[in-house]
């Protein structure tokens, strides 16, 4: 679902798992930021809204092969061609999307908790999604991020302590650290983020920053101020 409109920034949000049920995220957040631009006099964005109703980590397309990976890419990538800066958003398995769709973004991605690594993960369901599929989708993931990352496009990667959180996000960064030894990524490296948040014991940390009244300014400062 695309907000159509004659903004030059449009921002990507991807859902999560949820509590089950598929929905938009992230737009009462992002709504929020186009107002506070708007009350500042300043160019508000587009928002493009992404869904999984397979729960498959964007790999199910709609025809229910796990070729999702190719339909995702063409169907944002076409949406976002008419816009000059496009971001990317999302918490969980959002996080995880815009990580793997982070090639497509020309500013920033921002992931919450998300899963690099899906083989023994206790948040992946499906029994359907085999360790090939699996392993096709770590390695697109790590892939895009590098291709980001050399565009010097910004990650900020924001989790809990939770300790599967940590190992995602150490697999990420010891991924681009060797690839950075092969001489591939180099000083580029540090335009991935990763942000502790201490006070975060639990997986969602969305949902902690939301209820500190933190979301929105947090997005704020990664999507608009990083880039003004």
């Amino acid at each position: 679902h695309n907000v159509v409109g004659r903004a030059k920034r449009l921002v990507v949000a991807f859902s999560s798992l949820g509590n089950g049920l598929v929905r938009h995220e992230f737009g009462g957040s992002l709504a929020k930021i186009n107002k506070q631009l708007q009350a500042q006099g300043e160019e508000v964005f587009d928002a493009l809204f992404v869904a999984d109703p397979s729960q498959s980590w964007y790999q199910k397309d709609s025809h229910g092969s796990f070729d999702g990976f190719v339909e995702y890419e063409q169907r944002i990538r076409t949406a976002s061609e008419p816009y000059d800066q496009v971001s990317l958003v999302g918490d969980s398995m959002g996080g995880s999307a815009a990580l793997l769709f982070s090639h497509l973004a020309t500013e920033s991605v921002v992931a919450f908790s998300p899963q690099i690594e899906l083989v023994g993960d206790v948040h992946v369901g499906r029994c359907d999604m085999t360790n090939t599929v699996r392993d096709r989708y770590r390695r697109s993931l790590l892939s895009s991020v590098e291709e980001a990352v050399t565009r010097r496009v910004k990650i900020f990667v924001h989790r809990g302590m939770e300790e599967a959180d940590i190992r995602h996000t150490n697999m990420l960064t010891n991924h681009l650290s060797e690839k950075a030894s092969e001489g591939c990524c180099g000083p580029l490296v540090g335009h991935l983020m990763i942000i502790e948040h201490h006070d975060c014991q639990h997986h969602q940390i969305a949902v902690h920053l939301k209820e500190k009244g933190q979301l929105a300014q947090t997005l704020f400062q990664r999507i608009i101020e990083e880039h003004t």
